[in-house]
């Protein structure tokens, strides 16, 4: 299928296309995440598991944008521009550049 771009300019692409529902806003999600890129090229594999509520604002805006459809056993990979990733804040993999995630669907 490839590369989709959908709001914001986050684009993604279904490595594993998962089985069952798709995700909703506000039910909590666990996942596993490797990101790469930011301003100085950082690297985060997320060791343990991570829950957050999509569409909640508890994570970035490429993250509530792009994992809308994914559904449980799923694996995505994200590209999320400045503007919906960490902007200019030092966080997570620093201020400015482009962030490029591989994230797998555990448990809703």
């Amino acid at each position: 299928k490839g590369i989709t771009t959908t709001r914001l300019g986050v684009q993604y692409e279904d490595i594993v296309i998962g089985k069952g529902e798709a995700l909703k806003e506000g039910i909590p999600i666990i996942c596993k995440y490797k990101l790469t890129g930011g301003r100085f090229g950082a690297e985060i594999d997320s060791s343990k598991r991570f829950q957050f509520r999509l569409g909640m604002g508890e994570v970035i805006q490429g993250w509530d944008i792009g994992l809308e459809g994914m559904k449980v056993g799923g694996r995505r990979k994200l590209i999320v521009p400045p503007k919906a990733g960490y902007g200019g804040k030092d966080i997570g993999a620093g201020p400015g550049g482009i962030l490029y995630f591989d994230i797998s669907i555990l448990v809703v």
